[in-house]
């Protein structure tokens, strides 16, 4: 898949807990991936999330030290809690000149819902659900509205949660080891980014009335 130049801004419960955290790797070896195809990515987390205080007590500097040597490529910061009208002010500056969004389920809920309702045709945004079978992300998953959201990326043990919730064809289904989960991730965006501008141009077609009859966008579709 060829990748268009874009900027992202990814957050996630943390980047530095790879032991604690399985996603915490395939993350890793997402920004990987897209320093890798020309991408401009930031991955931003929450200072002193459970997560990586678990493991900074358990490996002490160690941890971040081994972040930034054998990762180099990645852009990581950690980033206040912030909640209310100074956190939607917050994320309209720091989105402002993305192109995509990624939030791992897991993260600060109201982050995530405020992500999602910025979701415009210039910002797309995604959800990324990687773990089945945690109980404290279940309850999170129900009460988070995924449809504001471009895509829903998640493992396959997570799709009904979001079936009946948010469109079949922006449901995208990943599995496989830590590698070849970063390489679908980032092929996943692109393609939730590129169904959605073929959609918005679709509309925008009919708002217009040249677009083919509608017998003839069924026929032809993709979804």
């Amino acid at each position: 898949m060829t990748f268009p130049r874009l900027r992202w801004v990814l957050f996630v419960r943390s980047l530095v807990a790879v032991e604690e955290h399985p996603p915490a790797q395939v993350f890793r070896l997402l920004g990987r991936f897209l320093a890798q195809h020309d991408q401009e990515a930031v991955f931003l987390e929450e200072r002193g999330n459970p997560l990586t205080v678990q493991a900074l007590r358990r490996r002490g500097a160690a941890a971040l030290r081994e972040l930034a040597t054998a990762w180099p490529e990645l852009r990581y910061h950690t980033v206040e809690h912030r909640t209310g009208a100074d956190l939607v002010e917050w994320l309209g500056r720091t989105l402002a000149t993305a192109d995509l969004a990624l939030v791992e389920l897991g993260v600060d809920e109201n982050l995530a819902y405020w992500v999602g309702q910025l979701t415009r045709p210039h910002l797309h945004t995604i959800l990324v659900d990687l773990l089945p079978d945690v109980p404290e992300l279940e309850a999170l998953r129900r009460r988070l509205d995924p449809s504001p959201f471009t895509a829903v990326i998640c493992h396959p043990m997570n799709v009904p949660a979001y079936r009946g919730r948010i469109s079949a064809r922006r449901i995208v289904v990943v599995e496989g080891p830590p590698e070849r989960l970063a390489a679908a991730i980032a092929e996943a965006t692109i393609a939730a980014l590129l169904q959605a501008a073929e959609d918005l141009r679709v509309i925008s077609t009919d708002e217009n009335g040249s677009g083919p009859a509608p017998s003839q966008r069924a026929n032809g579709g993709s979804g």
